[in-house]
């Protein structure tokens, strides 16, 4: 320990642990911590799955599959990362509502926001990448669809759509791109900006509740240990749920990716059911709209929200347009994704197998009827007579060569 103290400021990050937090912290607090939590989850399990997974479409499948059910635990590590994705965007969504909740993207705070609000978009593009990785019709499809919807953007749509293809169709190329950027190109990212979120979180302090006054801002609990512990703790509870979800629900797994089953109604994920159900509005040369416009300009009032409010700070009930386009935001985004989530499938893989069947039982076989009809005319049958003929044909028609005709 006197080694290590010579030459590395323990006293110094120590004692920056166990600067004291503000009052009236409660356990919303703890949701970036959850979230930290759950990112470094994701990465431990998908480092395990990569061991066993091959980018490639004539693998993928069969990789995912070999997983699930021959590899000791690999179901129950895919279970974890599949539901801690979807847990990960509630803890990320519910941390930024406490923010807005208690108006903590206020000055000094402008760029904890903005690097929180990345992260979010960040957590997203996990969810879209990884998506395609299994390769089944669900994900296929899913992909091609939200692909498609990249290329409606204005001007760079077409250039964008191709970049994420890696040419003009979803392919190879498309799910090695989509690997790399789900298990490189994102975890970098988002390491680097939970960094700067973090040191900027340690820099400023923690905003504490809006009730706060200057003095008790300053004479709450420490860092380290009590915070620490509480966060561990929701942890441990968090970790306990998740394990019981993905030991009791088994991953869904569909059959492997067909590019020419067109009739396949495609889903994507339950995150992203507000913007397919969002699609449904708006059609033809609206289309745009939908697709483009609306999601764009949600993201950027997002990111430049603490610019936007100048209000004086105060919990969300008294600040009255906060309160009124937060909550007509995320009561649209809830109701969306219930009318995505309950609108009925397209049953087309069902209905031509179904009217072939039908058309099999009601239309008559003029066919077998005419043989029926005509068994007494054409009777194969052939008498002793005839057997008899055939023998001395037999002897006649004898095709047995010579040797001088071999050769």
């Amino acid at each position: 320990m006197q080694f290590l103290k010579e030459r590395l400021p323990l006293a110094e990050f120590s004692a920056h642990l166990r600067k004291p937090l503000p009052k009236h912290i409660n356990l919303l607090f703890s949701l970036g911590s959850l979230a930290m939590f759950l990112l470094l989850l994701q990465a431990a399990t998908g480092a395990f799955l990569a061991l066993y997974y091959s980018p490639s479409p004539e693998h993928a499948h069969n990789a995912v599959t070999y997983i699930s059910e021959e590899v000791p635990f690999g179901a129950f590590v895919r279970g974890l990362h599949h539901w801690g994705a979807s847990a990960m965007v509630i803890i990320v969504f519910l941390h930024l509502l406490r923010v807005v909740l208690y108006s903590s993207y206020k000055a000094p705070r402008e760029f904890t926001w903005i690097f929180g609000v990345l992260l979010l978009l960040i957590v997203l593009g996990f969810g879209f990448t990884g998506y395609l990785l299994p390769w089944d019709e669900k994900a296929y499809w899913a992909t091609v669809v939200g692909v498609e919807i990249a290329s409606t953007a204005p001007i760079l749509g077409d250039f964008v759509a191709k970049v994420m293809r890696g040419g003009t169709e979803i392919g190879a190329v498309t799910l090695s791109r989509f690997y790399a950027l789900h298990t490189i190109w994102l975890p970098w990212l988002a390491f680097g900006l939970v960094a700067v979120h973090l040191f900027f979180v340690r820099y400023y302090g923690s905003s504490g509740t809006p009730q706060n006054t200057s003095e008790e801002m300053k004479t709450g609990k420490p860092f380290y240990p009590d915070q620490v512990f509480e966060d561990v703790v929701g942890m441990l509870i968090l970790f306990v749920i998740l394990a019981v979800v993905a030991l009791s629900i088994p991953v869904p797994l569909e059959d492997v990716a067909d590019p020419t089953n067109a009739d396949y109604d495609p889903r994507p994920e339950w995150y992203f059911l507000f913007l397919f159900q969002l699609l449904k509005y708006f059609q033809g040369p609206f289309e745009v709209i939908g697709t483009f416009v609306i999601p764009t300009v949600g993201m950027v009032l997002l990111l430049l929200l603490p610019f936007l409010d100048r209000s004086e700070r105060a919990v969300l009930w008294k600040r009255p347009v906060a309160l009124t386009v937060t909550t007509v935001s995320v009561g649209g985004i809830v109701l969306l994704t219930i009318l995505g989530a309950s609108s009925p499938k397209l049953n087309t893989q069902d209905t031509p197998q179904l009217t072939e069947q039908t058309q099999d039982a009601t239309t008559p076989n003029t066919e077998t009827e005419e043989v029926e009809d005509g068994e007494e005319v054409f009777d194969f049958q052939l008498t002793e007579e005839e057997v008899e003929g055939t023998a001395e044909d037999e002897e006649v028609f004898d095709f047995q060569l010579t040797e001088e005709e071999l050769q």
